[in-house]
């Protein structure tokens, strides 16, 4: 189950990531936001095309030709004005909802009824001062200059909602409907003839602020030039249609925004707007080039803006007007969409993009058209979802599967440059393929998944590490310790077989020993003892597994493997012996008894792991080498030995050790024989007498397996000549004689030795 735990963990925060990616906490959508206005401030500003030209209600302006609202008969002029500079199209940024009342004519009007009740004959005064009235009407005069350009689209703006419109009646608002009414869209195509139109999920606005008849009459169109802003108080998108449903009439009717309009004029072409069921499928302005318009279901663009402010070229109204700078600005202007529109802070048509807190709304009528122009909208179709939520998944497996592998400080770094890779590579879909996929929740995905698996890793290592020290702390040693602190997955507690090398040591007679000594001296005899032993095992990285009475049971190679274990096994049996003699004299002199340890080692596969009952579980090794191990150590009392090692160890710590081959046996259980040799000290360090003994004892060995029994013996005589004490020359020379005597013996005998049962 453990080993799946991080899988559970980082799979149910994918599983968590795609809820809230569905869901969509405004939190997050805000977090997105400000993920948008990073690329966009990364990626820079834009050149834009040609084909757009602002007139701006500057501050210019109004300093020259006085506060806003201006009288109508100044539009009428610059309207004239612009289409003597040949401009393609003119768009008004702004709404003429009521009447210019800054005009002679109401005052005119006021004479006529006065003169009326002193002239008998009112046609006289008529005549006199209709063309006076007509002559001072700003608002005809302007309607008149629309008219006559046959290129002007008006602007109006819809009540996305009723606060501040209690006062209006439904009435009143059917007659706003009714200025704006011949502008309506309904080319709409249906990719099935049951679509209901009404039911589509538009943008819907509440209610109608229009230009008064006179103008919305003159004008070529209209459309509509207020945008909704998102929750972080930003202008993001802009719907292509606009739904209005009419209380008078039950009647719904759709409405494109004043850049559509201007592009209609611009390139003689209409829009193509196929719906379906889930809504817009596909916008086209169909042109001599027909472009593309990519929105999502409720008909709406993502606007791809190019810069602050400033980033389309300005034209003072009043420079217009007053013909300032007259070749460069014709040539400036001709066949140019023109919008006018307020870009002076005061007048308030201010609003928030990723670029500029302070952006004239107008740039965004502007910004508008040049990406549809340009085919430079930004797009996020629906696919998109789908593919963000894929995407969500696919991290989710990605991560856990790094998360579970690195250490924290790697994952920590692998977390910062998932993070950036991520950003980068959102950055070059968002530069190079303009579509939008979702920054926030991978990001998060990422952060959490790190997280939560580090605060799991750290949990599991520190319950490890607990576990470990108060495992291993009082019988491996420090470095070992730490190395299964660092690498606690190497510890493989359920029992593993594999390669060790198994370690027993026991005291000479000691139960004789034992029963010559207090209680007291017994304990303090052996805890000095078993303390040094012990001392050299540690500082060999040797494994303890128990202590039986006087006995050592120990094993090199596990929990932590070394490729030496076999080398160090016998090492440490080396110096074991060497302490030993050390203590043998320092004990002499406190009249403590002499005590003689053998030592038996084999190499093997062995079962290691925790071993015990359920309540109960210790460390330790099991298995038939460790078994062999064990009769080593007894067999050395048939041959006068103090330490025998199998030929297995022998083999991996030959280069470091010096040994004699003493006999092949077989022991009791075992139908494989073993060759076992004497292990007299590290590589180099006996003396020359003792390499004389070991010729001369090899010389012995060889006639003793070849049965040539009194060549043998001769041999094994001669060491014994030297050295009396020297137990396998003697052990050996008995069996010469015995089995030279005994012709039976003599027959059956095949080289191995049957050690009797321990």
């Amino acid at each position: 189950m453990k080993k799946y735990t991080p899988w559970i963990i980082g799979l149910g925060i994918t599983v968590i990531v795609v809820l809230g990616y569905w869901i969509y906490p405004p939190a997050f959508y805000r977090l997105e936001m400000l993920f948008q206005n990073a690329h966009f401030q990364i990626r820079g500003p834009l050149q834009p095309g040609p084909e757009v030209v602002i007139v701006a209600i500057d501050e210019k302006s109004i300093d020259e030709l006085g506060r806003w609202p201006w009288p109508r008969n100044v539009l009428a002029q610059l309207v004239e004005k612009l289409v003597q500079h040949q401009v393609k199209v003119i768009g008004f940024d702004v709404v003429f909802s009521s009447a210019d009342n800054s005009s002679g004519k109401e005052t005119l009007n006021i004479i006529r009824e006065r003169l009326k009740t002193k002239i008998s004959d009112g046609s006289l005064v008529d005549s006199v001062l209709d063309p006076l009235v007509e002559s001072a009407d700003n608002d005809r005069q302007f309607a008149a200059a629309l008219q006559k350009s046959r290129r002007t689209i008006l602007g109006y703006f819809f009540h996305f909602n009723s606060a501040g419109l209690d006062h209006l009646s439904e009435k009143e608002m059917h007659r706003f409907l009714q200025n704006i009414k011949p502008t309506q869209f309904n080319g709409f195509i249906k990719s099935d003839s049951a679509i209901n139109l009404s039911a589509v999920n538009f943008k819907t606005g509440y209610a109608i602020e229009s230009n008064i008849l006179i103008l919305s009459r003159n004008a070529e169109s209209a459309g509509f030039i207020n945008f909704d802003v998102d929750r972080d108080g930003s202008l993001r998108k802009i719907p292509i249609i606009v739904k209005y449903h009419d209380k008078v009439t039950n009647a719904d009717y759709f409405f494109p925004p004043l850049s559509i309009q201007i592009l209609q004029q611009y390139l003689e072409g209409s829009l193509i707007f196929r719906v379906g069921e889930l809504g817009a499928e596909k916008v086209l302005l169909d042109s001599a080039i027909p472009i593309n318009i990519p929105v999502n279901q409720r008909a709406e663009v993502l606007v791809n803006f190019l810069g602050s402010q400033g980033t389309f070229p300005h034209v003072s109204v009043t420079d217009i007007l007053h013909d300032r700078g007259d070749l460069i600005l014709k040539e400036s202007l001709k066949d140019k969409i023109i919008i006018v529109g307020a870009t002076a802070t005061a007048l308030g048509d201010i609003k928030v993009t990723p670029f500029d807190p302070v952006y004239p709304g107008v740039e965004i009528q502007a910004t508008l058209i040049d990406n549809i122009l340009h085919n430079n909208l930004l797009s996020q179709p629906g696919w998109i979802a789908i593919l963000d939520l894929t995407y969500l998944v696919i991290l989710g497996f990605f991560l856990t599967w790094v998360y579970s592998k690195v250490k924290p400080v790697w994952g920590l770094l692998t977390c910062t440059l998932i993070a950036v890779g991520q950003f980068l590579f959102h950055q070059w879909v968002f530069v190079d393929k303009g579509f939008w996929i979702t920054n926030v929740f991978p990001f998060f995905e990422n952060i959490f998944i790190f997280s939560s698996l580090t605060i799991y890793g750290y949990l599991t290592e520190k319950k490890e590490r607990h576990f470990i020290e108060n495992t291993f702390g009082k019988y491996l040693s420090p470095k070992v310790i730490d190395k299964l602190l660092q690498d606690p997955g190497g510890l493989k507690l359920g029992g593993e077989e594999k390669e060790l090398t198994a370690f027993f040591t026991d005291l000479e007679n000691f139960t004789t020993i034992s029963e010559q000594l207090s209680a007291e001296e017994l304990v303090n005899l052996l805890n000095e003892y078993l303390t040094d032993m012990t001392d050299i095992l540690i500082q060999h990285e040797g494994t303890l597994d128990k202590y039986d009475g006087d006995a050592i049971k120990a094993f090199f190679g596990a929990p932590v493997y070394f490729e030496d274990h076999a080398k160090r096994a016998c090492w440490v049996a080396i110096e074991m012996q060497e302490k030993l003699g050390k203590l043998r004299e320092q004990w002499v002199n406190e009249k403590k008894p002499k005590l003689h340890m053998r030592i038996g080692i084999n190499t093997g596969m062995v079962v290691v792991g925790n071993l015990g009952s359920k309540n109960r579980m210790n460390y330790g090794m099991n298995g038939d080498a460790v078994n062999l191990a064990s009769r080593l150590e007894g067999v050395n009392k048939e041959y006068g030995t103090f330490i025998l090692i199998s030929e297995s160890t022998y083999a991996l710590a030959k280069d470091f050790i010096e040994a004699r081959e003493i006999d092949s046996i077989r022991v009791a259980g075992r139908s494989t024989p073993t060759r076992i040799y004497e292990l007299l000290g590290k590589k180099g360090l006996i003396d020359e007498p003792l390499r004389t003994i070991l010729l001369l004892y090899g010389k012995g060995l060889k006639f003793y397996k070849e049965r040539k029994w009194k060549e043998a013996e001769i041999q094994f005589e001669k060491i014994l000549e030297q050295y009396p004490q020297d137990g396998p020359s003697l052990t050996l020379l008995k069996r010469c004689q015995l089995i030279h005597k005994n012709r039976k013996m003599n027959k059956d005998w095949d080289g191995i030795f049957l050690v009797p049962s321990k």
